[in-house]
């Protein structure tokens, strides 16, 4: 089984004007919430084989502190302006090229884009896909066959329903 793990961004600051949307970082809400994630994927010994994440400055601060908690190193991970406003092709192109012996994926990145994807992969339709929701999709196919609506939406973990 293949799991897709789909992380959007914490909440981003928007008290500096003079910094590009692409630039905003974490709000004091986002890190908080990134925090809460972190300490939930630990203790429930989250794990991933690559992770894919946007260049923005708000989808890296969020990787930065939730690696902890899926005890994946920082370095390893793949950044990309693909996953900044680029569609869904690219993403899907991206995961058919993973190699077999990866078994799991973390994709770091924006809506409306991340929403897209997962209704597209499950072709469920979820109301709202807030800032550090994580999407956890499932799938009995090899990276290169993944199709539209051949995947499970297992579960959305939303930090404010997290209780440790």
């Amino acid at each position: 089984m293949k799991e897709i793990f789909i992380l959007r961004h914490a909440k981003s600051s928007w008290n500096n004007i003079n910094l590009s949307d692409f630039e905003r970082p974490l709000a004091k809400r986002g890190i908080n919430d990134a925090n809460t994630m972190c300490d939930y994927l630990s203790k429930n010994s989250f794990s991933v084989d690559k992770v894919l994440c946007s260049n923005a400055t708000r989808t890296k601060e969020t990787l930065d502190i939730i690696s902890d908690g899926i005890e994946f190193e920082i370095s390893d991970a793949r950044y990309t302006d693909d996953l900044y406003f680029k569609g869904l092709d690219k993403i899907l192109g991206y995961l058919r090229k993973i190699d077999e012996e990866t078994k799991s994926i973390l994709i770091i990145g924006h809506n409306p884009t991340l929403h897209f994807l997962i209704e597209t992969l499950t072709k469920e339709h979820i109301h709202k896909f807030a800032t550090c929701n994580m999407a956890i999709i499932n799938f009995n196919n090899n990276w290169k066959n993944l199709s539209e609506g051949e995947c499970k939406l297992e579960l959305i973990i939303k930090p404010k329903e997290i209780k440790l």
